[in-house]
């Protein structure tokens, strides 16, 4: 083994690395935007909303992220719709996510005090403020530690983009190694950088919640 050489690579692999983060983070925002309608949806009363809210989330929690990837990548080509690597990984990350946030946000939902909307009621409050100011912000408190966990998870996941040839930052590892036959370095630098990275996020939701969520 030689650690040496493997680290002149890492220039290489801190770029694809950079690739890694965006489709995760954009995923993760993007697919988070859509699981609060999602979950308001499920829990809602609305039986066509509900149902297909439940449809949705039941389709994409219920099948492999790598299924979805090639049916994004290659089966819509076959259809005519030819999407690049990145506009089909961060498609299916995003969708993908949005079915794991809607649960993560639905419960939530569910764990505000059912007083606080018997409040919000007397108080005169609309459906919208009583879902902004009594649901959503208490709710969000209770599901960081969740979401974290998710976005967290999303992130390794996004290394399943290598198989449609995504520049991220296994794809990159995979091509250096059938360069340098450096197996064991090479993918233990990136065994670090992906946990250097997972580490920062979840301090960084322990550092939210201390700071942003003391009321």
């Amino acid at each position: 083994m030689n650690f040496a050489i493997a680290a002149t690579y890492l220039p290489q692999m801190l770029s694809a690395l950079g690739m890694s983060v965006l489709i995760a983070v954009v995923g993760f925002i993007a697919g988070s935007i859509l699981g609060v309608p999602l979950a308001v949806a499920k829990s809602g009363r609305n039986p066509v909303a509900n149902w297909a809210s439940r449809i949705y989330i039941e389709i994409f929690r219920n099948t492999p992220l790598l299924v979805q990837l090639y049916l994004f990548f290659f089966g819509l080509g076959q259809l005519g719709i030819n999407l690049d690597p990145f506009t089909s990984a961060l498609l299916g990350l995003t969708l993908n996510n949005a079915a794991y946030t809607a649960e993560i946000f639905r419960a939530g939902l569910e764990s505000v005090p059912v007083g606080l909307h018997e409040a919000a009621a007397v108080l005169g409050l609309s459906r919208w403020q009583t879902l902004v100011h009594v649901s959503l912000k208490p709710a969000l408190r209770n599901v960081l530690p969740a979401l974290t966990n998710q976005f967290i998870v999303l992130f390794l996941f996004s290394s399943v983009a290598s198989v449609i040839s995504l520049n991220e930052l296994t794809n990159e590892v995979n091509q250096l190694v059938s360069q340098t036959q450096l197996t064991i370095e090479l993918f233990a630098f990136a065994a670090a950088m992906y946990y250097v990275v997972s580490a920062i996020l979840a301090g960084a939701s322990r550092l939210a919640e201390r700071t942003l969520f003391r009321w």
